[in-house]
């Protein structure tokens, strides 16, 4: 399925591109808000278009109807299905989805939630290699006493999508 709302981006490897050159803007500005924003958010919504994609006929990623404790029924979508799986297999874009969705809505509706980001205050400046000294960086704040380094997650769900989308090409 192609989209029709995003101009010449219209395919999950179009989208993939765009989560590329999305990092190259990061990478020469590590603390720029907006190039980490956008990191996340593509790299989030690479979910749906994958979904779109590849899985949505797919019968393990169909709507399905399920009873709750109390006896009320609620709907469960093949696309939040198809999500809980590709969590599974990238953890790390569980908090893509918590910036992606933080960043779209202001807040998150899951008060049980706490994670934050955080700008770290590194021993070194930026003019040295964030890569070899520890200078300041976004992190993501998983509980008071642990985080994670933004960079170093959302990297390993641009090499997921990398692998994953060299895996479906190849299977066709």
């Amino acid at each position: 399925m192609k989209t029709k709302l995003s101009f010449q981006i219209t395919s999950s490897v179009d989208l993939l591109n765009k989560l590329l050159q999305e990092y190259e803007n990061f990478d020469k500005q590590h603390l720029n808000p907006r190039h980490a924003i956008n990191c996340a958010i593509t790299s989030w919504h690479l979910t749906d278009w994958t979904y779109h994609e590849f899985y949505s006929e797919h019968s393990a990623y169909q709507d399905e109807v399920r009873i709750k404790k109390n006896g009320q029924e609620f709907q469960l979508s093949g696309l939040k299905k198809y999500q809980n799986w590709i969590i599974k297999e990238c953890d790390e874009l569980k908090c893509m989805r918590f910036i992606a969705n933080g960043s779209k809505h202001c807040v998150l509706n899951d008060e049980s939630l706490k994670f934050e980001t955080a700008t770290t205050v590194g021993q070194y400046s930026t003019a040295y290699s964030r890569h070899d000294y520890e200078v300041p960086k976004f992190i993501i704040k998983i509980n008071q006493h642990n985080s994670i380094d933004f960079e170093k997650a959302f990297l390993a769900t641009r090499d997921f999508w990398i692998n994953f989308l060299k895996r479906k090409e190849n299977a066709t």
